[in-house]
């Protein structure tokens, strides 16, 4: 046993492994969510929710889905010794985006279906009184939140047990389909790309809808009194399907010849387009879908195993259906109060959807854009030398390509908008097309300032060869301080789109349907 006095080296090791340890504890609390300690408190507002079982402290508080705090604490109001069906939330505003306006709304909104829920914030105008610092939102400007399991409790007793055989029979049909039910779901994509036209029909159709969906509970109203007759229309279906399987072999014979009848095809549509130079322009007109039959073709000989697969084991989910039909036909005359009371919130949903559909073209772009963007092959590399010569396209590899834009914005952060930024963070359907008409468009005309470019002159630390590639890239050659401004745009306001003043659209509920 060692009595003598440790040295310094030894008390400065033992000093910095504590040191160490006290701050990866430190940095473990902060990056779950954890507080700074002893950093001061910001900016914070209370607000009683009348359902936040599922809020958690340290979930996002947003403004347009953009992260503007956290919150804090949350308690159960008690009021007179007795517990009020409300929660006392304290929220902490990050400091750029405080304070908020009094007439600020606020509602529980969750991120995905397991229930994980954050803070949406409706700002209103902001020219009107501020919240205090520890005030709080009246309680008239707290939505009410509507639970996934308050739509189910709707239900009665008889409905919910109908829905729970049909989730379950469901999941019967689908046994070991899962691949089969992937490789169907991966041929929605043309249905996805004419949906927006089918839903056009439909609203210009929307009393021949209204008449339909009223005849389809009169058809299953007659399906129900028939349900004798139901019953053997599946089981006369059950002997085609199980004849159908006994024959296989004839099948598979006919999908074996089915490339030879692809090639025969193209040849027969090479000769139908000599004929169409020949005939009508009706003809002329009829030539691109003989040019796309082809593709059609292959594309249903990829399809033909699954539809195989899928007529070889349909016999279980004929067999449920025996039970699983009946069960949907008491299931859809229980929900019709269900959907006399979703009119409402349809008619609610329908203008939201209309706006969504303006920016149909900048949707599917994103999509597009962000496929083509992960498409790469793998580079041909010697390993001595660590040597990559060309591409090889036989390996396909996917990652996220990226480009960041340089311009004189790109230098530097400045304290006040230059007079060449003309960023706007509502577009107009289409708004980028304006790249080619003159510059974008602003919001509004104040958002143009005067503020020349900044000015970068050789020395100050730059070489030769760095003032010359940011002269070239950033200023486009010309001399630093000579770049023209941008000319100032402002769009027309977003609610001419839909048929309203000013700059901002307010979204009504839809009239009530005839």
């Amino acid at each position: 046993m060692q009595k003598q006095a440790p040295s310094i080296g030894r008390i400065f090791v033992m000093v910095a492994f504590a040191l160490s340890c006290v701050a990866i504890l430190l940095y473990l609390w902060i990056t779950f969510g954890g507080s700074v300690p002893l950093k001061p408190k910001g900016y914070r507002v209370k607000v009683n929710f009348p359902e936040a079982v599922t809020l958690a402290e340290q979930a996002d508080v947003r403004i347009s889905g953009v992260n503007v705090g956290k919150v804090i604490s949350k308690k159960v109001v008690v009021q007179n010794g007795q517990v009020k069906p409300l929660t006392a939330v304290t929220l902490e505003i990050q400091s750029k985006y405080a304070p908020i306006p009094t007439n600020t709304r606020a509602i529980l909104r969750q991120k995905t279906l397991l229930g994980e829920t954050y803070v949406e914030l409706t700002p209103g105008n902001r020219r009107g009184p501020p919240v205090k610092d520890g005030g709080a939102l009246a309680n008239g400007n707290v939505a009410p939140t509507v639970q996934l399991d308050e739509i189910f409790r709707a239900f009665d007793p008889k409905t919910r047990l109908a829905f729970q055989t049909w989730m379950q029979q469901q999941g019967i049909a689908f046994t070991a389909r899962g691949q089969d039910l992937n490789d169907a779901l991966g041929n929605l994509t043309p249905f996805a790309e004419n949906i927006d036209k089918v839903l056009a029909v439909l609203r210009s159709q929307q009393q021949a809808t209204s008449a339909l969906v009223r005849n389809t509970g009169v058809v299953f109203d007659a399906l129900t009194e028939r349900d004798g007759q139901l019953a053997d229309l599946i089981s006369n279906s059950n002997r085609v399907f199980k004849t159908t399987a006994d024959r296989d072999q004839q099948l598979a014979a006919a999908f074996v010849a089915f490339p030879t009848f692809e090639d025969q095809s193209r040849a027969i549509s090479v000769r139908l387009t000599k004929f169409a130079n020949n005939t009508n322009p009706l003809i002329n007109q009829l030539r691109p879908a003989a040019r796309q039959l082809s593709p059609t073709l292959i594309a249903t000989a990829k399809l033909a195993p699954n539809l195989k697969a899928l007529f070889e084991d349909i016999h279980p989910l004929a067999l449920a259906a025996n039970k699983g039909l009946p069960a949907v036909s008491s299931f859809m005359n229980s929900t019709r109060p269900v959907l006399a009371q979703a009119d409402p919130f349809l008619r609610s949903l329908n203008p939201f959807l209309d706006w969504l559909g303006l920016y149909k073209h900048e949707a599917a772009a994103f999509f597009a854009l962000d496929t083509a963007a992960t498409q790469a092959t793998a580079a041909v590399c010697d390993k001595p030398v660590q040597r990559c010569t060309a591409a090889d396209n036989s390996k396909q590899v996917h990652y996220l390509r990226t480009t960041n834009p340089v311009n004189p914005e790109a230098l530097a952060a400045y304290p006040k908008r230059i007079q060449s930024n003309r960023n706007n963070p509502y577009f107009q359907p289409l708004g980028y097309l304006d790249l080619a008409k003159g510059g974008l468009k602003v919001f509004g005309n104040y958002l143009c300032t005067s503020n020349p470019d900044p000015t970068v002159l050789p020395g100050n630390g730059l070489t030769d060869e760095t003032f010359a590639l940011i002269n070239q890239f950033v200023y486009g050659g010309q001399p630093p301080g000579s770049v023209a401004a941008v000319p100032c745009r402002e769009q027309s306001p977003l609610g001419n789109l839909i048929g309203q003043s000013g700059k901002y659209p307010h979204v009504t509920a839809a009239p009530d349907s005839p």
